[in-house]
C-alpha cells in the first residue's frame, strides 16, 4: 500500500457541485421572478467564482461571499435593495439539501476504506457541507471532516491540511496523499504542506498553470490504484 491517509476534497471530486449549484440557483431565480436562462445563471457563476478566488487568496471573509454574490443579479434585474441577502439564504438552504454523487464515488470509497484513513478537507460552509456529506453518504466513510470555517484556515493554506493530520494523529506525512480537482486550492495547498498530491481531472482538461501535482487521475479506478499502489 502506497498511502495510509487520504485528504479528500468533496465538491467536484466526489460530488458534482456544478449540478447542485445550477439546480439551487434555478430554484432561487424561479422564486424571485428571474428568468433561469443559461446567461443569467452564468451572471451568478462569474461573480461567485470571483469572490471565492478572493477568499482563497485571503482577501475577503467567507461572509463576504454570501453577502455579495447575488448583488449583480439584484442590480441587473432591478430587484429591491436587500434582496441579495434573502436570495442567498434561500440558495444556501436549497444547496445544503442537494448532493449529487459522481458515478463510482461510493464504490471508490468502499474499495479504500479498509486500507486508509479518509478525511474530507473542504473550503465549503460548515452547515452546508455537513448536510451534503450526510445526504451523499460520504460521511459514512470519513474518519474526519475539516471545513475551512471550522478550522479557521482555507485551502491552499497549508495549516488546514497539517492541522487535520494532527487531529487525526497522522505523523508520517510521507504516507499522506492530498486529492482534489482544484489546482489552485487542493494541489497547491497540498504542495504548500509538503504532501504528495493527486489532481482529479475527470474532464481531461489541460493544466495551464505552473502547479504540478505528483499524480493525475482521470477516473476513480486510477485514483484507487494510485492510493493503494496497485
Amino acid at each position: 500500500m502506497l498511502y495510509n491517509c487520504v485528504l479528500l476534497d468533496f465538491d467536484e471530486t466526489l460530488v458534482s457541485f456544478k449540478e447542485s449549484e445550477t439546480l439551487s440557483i434555478t430554484k432561487v431565480y424561479n422564486k424571485y421572478g428571474v428568468p433561469a436562462t443559461e446567461e443569467n445563471i452564468q451572471l451568478y457563476h462569474e461573480e461567485n467564482e470571483r469572490l471565492w478566488r478572493e477568499f482563497e487568496k485571503g482577501n475577503i471573509k467567507k461572509k463576504d461571499i454570501q453577502k455579495n454574490r447575488f448583488n449583480k443579479v439584484v442590480e441587473t434585474f432591478g430587484l429591491k435593495a436587500g434582496m441579495a441577502d434573502q436570495m442567498n439564504r434561500d440558495y444556501v438552504n436549497y444547496l445544503k439539501n442537494s448532493a449529487i454523487l459522481f458515478d463510482g464515488a461510493i464504490e471508490f470509497l468502499e474499495d479504500i476504506e479498509d486500507h486508509v484513513t479518509i478525511a474530507i478537507v473542504t473550503n465549503g460552509i460548515e452547515a452546508v457541507q455537513q448536510n451534503r456529506l450526510k445526504l451523499s453518504r460520504v460521511i459514512d466513510f470519513a474518519d474526519g471532516v475539516f471545513t475551512s470555517e471550522k478550522m479557521g484556515y482555507n485551502k491552499p493554506d497549508k495549516r488546514i491540511f497539517l492541522n487535520a493530520l494532527k487531529t487525526l494523529g497522522i505523523e508520517n506525512h510521507k504516507k499522506v496523499l492530498v486529492v482534489g480537482d482544484n489546482l489552485q486550492s487542493d494541489i497547491k495547498g497540498g504542495i504548500n504542506a509538503g504532501l504528495d498530491t493527486c489532481w482529479v481531472n475527470f474532464e481531461n482538461v489541460e493544466n495551464t498553470t505552473n502547479i504540478k501535482p505528483k499524480y493525475t487521475a482521470y477516473d476513480f479506478t486510477q485514483l484507487k490504484n494510485i492510493i493503494l499502489g496497485e
